[in-house]
């Protein structure tokens, strides 16, 4: 997962690259990184598109598609629910901050 969470897989595909069944997978993930395959990837995907934002200069579509997501409205929902700020507005912000560098 650490190296394809970019790809817009499901956590069942990971089960299956890993050879293992969906619970035997979950299971194991939830005990060695104390959360949940979904939660993990999620996070895993929003830092990565803020990172894209804010130090790569992406756009917000660029930014939610190489971060593994397909739709748009549900990459700016969630990054909110997790950032508490749209994509948008924390693009701006970061662009202005750099306008003002000393």
């Amino acid at each position: 997962m650490e190296e394809n969470f970019s790809f817009n897989l499901k956590v069942e595909e990971f089960a299956k690259l890993s050879t293992r069944s969906l619970s035997a997978f979950k299971r194991d993930f939830q005990r060695i990184y104390q959360t949940t395959p979904g939660k993990w990837l999620m996070e895993k995907r929003l830092n990565h598109a803020m990172h894209l934002l804010t130090n790569l200069n992406k756009t917000v579509s660029e930014a939610a598609f190489e971060s593994g997501f397909e739709n748009p409205s549900h990459f700016s929902r969630s990054f909110r629910e997790h950032f508490g700020a749209s994509p948008v507005s924390l693009k701006n912000l970061t662009s202005l901050r750099g306008e003002f560098k000393v």
